[in-house]
């Protein structure tokens, strides 16, 4: 009974309702259809291609065309090498990219030469062919004047002189106050005798124009010849080559006295 009284009221209030009440009132939403969701997978990468390279051969010949070996090639251009023929005159320059290149080809007994070569990407043999040209004997050297012969400086050779070292020595032994006494003994052309009486050290020297030769005729002592030491005593004889340092020390309580002998320059006027 009440379902029927409700059916009632909604019927009759549906045939009073007028139209554009009945288009206001929206119809149900249908809900919208779920798709699954997509994942993409990343694009594989690549592998970059390495450039082809292609080897060429450069022959290296003379004028006669004998093969010439020991000639330096340089290639470049995209891709720059060198290298030296071998004994059939042939340099194999590998590696080469395709494109222009400018070769070098030298070699002493030649001139120098330079040409444009083209790498073209074929499996063919690239051969290039190159002539040298003989390089111009040099120039004979200009004659120069002779030169004028060296003028004379020899000095006059000076007095013949003899001593006696023990009766010098009686006259003019060294005192005790004096470190060092010299004495000329001689003087000639190229050389002078002196006669050293030393009670004290003498320091380091050396002569660049004169060789010297020492004899010992009394006391002890050492000879420092650069690094080395070289001990003296009666009758010792030590040569100096010129330009070598040295420097004499005396021992004991007597003088050292030595005969000394320099050769080389003049000493006479």
């Amino acid at each position: 009974m009440l379902r029927r009284l409700v059916c009632t009221a909604v019927c009759a209030w549906l045939a009073g309702a007028t139209p554009e009440l009945l288009a206001q009132t929206p119809p149900p939403a249908k809900p919208a259809p779920t798709t699954p969701p997509t994942t993409s997978k990343p694009a594989a990468p690549t592998a970059a291609r390495k450039p082809a390279t292609y080897t060429v051969t450069v022959a290296v010949t003379d004028g006669t065309g004998a093969p010439i070996q020991g000639a330096s090639v340089a290639a470049t251009g995209a891709t720059n090498r060198e290298g030296v023929t071998i004994a059939d005159g042939s340099i194999r320059l590998t590696g080469l990219k395709p494109g222009a290149y400018r070769i070098r080809v030298e070699h002493a007994r030649f001139i120098t030469l330079e040409r444009e070569i083209t790498v073209r990407p074929t499996a063919q043999r690239q051969v290039f062919e190159v002539t040298l040209s003989d390089a111009p004997s040099p120039p004979e050297p200009e004659q120069s004047e002779p030169a004028p012969p060296p003028q004379s400086t020899t000095a006059p050779p000076g007095e013949p002189k003899s001593t006696a070292i023990v009766d010098f020595l009686d006259k003019h032994l060294i005192s005790g106050r004096d470190p060092l006494k010299e004495d000329e003994l001689g003087c000639t052309a190229s050389a002078r005798t002196t006669l050293l009486q030393l009670r004290e050290s003498t320091k380091e020297e050396s002569d660049a124009d004169a060789d010297e030769v020492l004899y010992v005729v009394a006391g002890e002592g050492t000879l420092r010849l650069g690094n080395s030491d070289v001990p003296l005593k009666s009758s010792t004889v030590a040569v100096i080559p010129r330009g070598t340092v040295r420097a004499i020390q005396r021992k004991g309580r007597n003088p050292l006295i030595l005969l000394s002998v320099k050769s080389g320059p003049s000493c006479t006027k």
